[in-house]
């Protein structure tokens, strides 16, 4: 039960100073205009994505940014599908700024890192071939780079067109995102940049190299470099940006495995960024992330552990007199019942009502800054309801790859 307690006031602390953190900064800081001041390479790495490709061409190609100040590179990692030949439709007179470049299959990375080398701009801008932009997506990032001291902006990003139970809950979970960055970059603590669509100063790259081609999160080791280099990673998030997430249990699975694993990895590389001398991001934001999922992880599991236990003495003393379910239906209706029994009898029940209502907090956030007007009510409840447990598999499923050094992959061959 200390557990429990334990995870629950850090839940409300960290949420509520991320809050009053985020109200503060909206207070007393000037959000830069829009802008198109500098010449802008978007790199789109793409790997057997000819379901998708054209589609983000498309949306690439509707930023409302001078044309001669926008490059797009489409660099085709290798696949064995059509996505070279439906991107180079796009290369010609009338697109007289794409190139589309293929190379042999090494990752993510190398593609990237070949698109940095052929690219001429001095922005440099990773998008993902699912990735679906607001027309002002551009504009609102690149004002911040009027700071020099900014190496990086990140988007606000969201789901596309969420259909199946699994997009649902990542839609809650990507929108709490939106806030939480927010906040991490009103602190200078973001940590991960997404590879969907964030910017970076080239320069960065000139002096510190590209990407980490061997990396799994490539987005992750990234941002971390920015912060160990002790510059600044900003986020927009009126720059709309949604993505293609996974719609089965399956790929889900196998892209949070590659996600978690990617962080554990990280997180020890730069461990040096855990401490006083990294202000926010060193003394809360870091912390608080790896102690709410060792917290998480433990408490999900004991409170199941819990729910299973009472579960099973109800219904010996059900068998005992020898009562009978009627059908699979009344048996989920009574573990609901048990289950909800449970967590209104439980004494941290006040703090889930709080907990779940800053969350509320953080959707409104996300939805006004993003300009999203989809009813998300059954979305949430998906969330509050599955979330925690399938967090808590996710990351059980990624440290046993890791125990047993199983290989990670980026995703299933289509």
């Amino acid at each position: 039960m200390l557990l429990i307690y334990t995870l629950a006031y850090l839940g409300v602390f960290a949420t509520s100073f991320y809050i009053i953190n985020l109200f503060v900064y909206y207070k007393t800081k000037k959000i830069p205009q829009n802008s198109a001041k500098f010449k802008v390479s978007i790199i789109i790495p793409a790997y057997n994505e000819e379901k998708g490709i054209q589609e983000t061409i498309k949306s690439a190609l509707s930023l409302d940014y001078p044309k001669n100040k926008l490059e797009i590179i489409v660099i085709d990692d290798g696949s064995k599908d059509k996505t070279y030949k439906l991107a180079k439709q796009f290369a010609s007179k009338s697109h007289p700024k794409i190139k589309v470049i293929t190379k042999k299959n090494g990752g993510k990375g190398t593609a990237l890192n070949k698109g940095i080398r052929c690219a001429t701009g001095e922005i440099i801008v990773s998008m993902d071939a699912d990735t679906i932009v607001s027309p002002m997506a551009l504009q609102k990032m690149v004002g911040f780079f009027e700071n020099p001291e900014v190496m990086s902006v990140a988007p606000g990003m969201g789901v596309y067109q969420p259909r199946t139970i699994w997009q649902r809950i990542q839609q809650i979970e990507y929108l709490m995102g939106v806030f939480l960055r927010k906040s991490f970059a009103s602190m200078n603590a973001i940590h991960i940049t997404p590879g969907a669509f964030s910017a970076y100063r080239k320069s960065f790259f000139d002096k510190y190299g590209g990407y980490d081609e061997g990396n799994i999160t490539e987005d992750l080791e990234i941002a971390l470099r920015i912060q160990s280099k002790n510059f600044i990673i900003e986020n927009a998030p009126e720059a709309s940006v949604y993505t293609h997430s996974p719609e089965t249990f399956r790929k889900l699975l196998v892209q949070r495995r590659r996600w978690y694993t990617g962080l554990t990895k990280n997180f020890w590389d730069y461990r040096s960024l855990f401490g006083l001398k990294k202000g926010s991001l060193g003394i809360v934001v870091l912390p608080t992330a790896v102690t709410t999922i060792v917290l998480g992880v433990a408490a999900t599991i004991y409170s199941t552990l819990r729910f299973l236990l009472e579960v099973r003495k109800d219904l010996s003393s059900l068998n005992a007199i020898n009562f009978q379910f009627a059908d699979r239906l009344e048996v989920n209706k009574y573990a609901l019942q048990t289950f909800i029994m449970q967590m209104a009898t439980s004494k941290i029940f006040l703090l889930t009502i709080l907990f779940i209502l800053l969350l509320a907090l953080y959707m409104k956030f996300a939805r006004n800054r993003m300009l999203y007007k989809d009813n998300i009510r059954i979305n949430f409840i998906l969330f509050i309801t599955f979330f925690s447990v399938l967090f808590a598999f996710w990351w059980i499923s990624s440290a046993i790859y890791m125990l047993f050094n199983r290989k990670v992959v980026w995703r299933e061959e289509k």
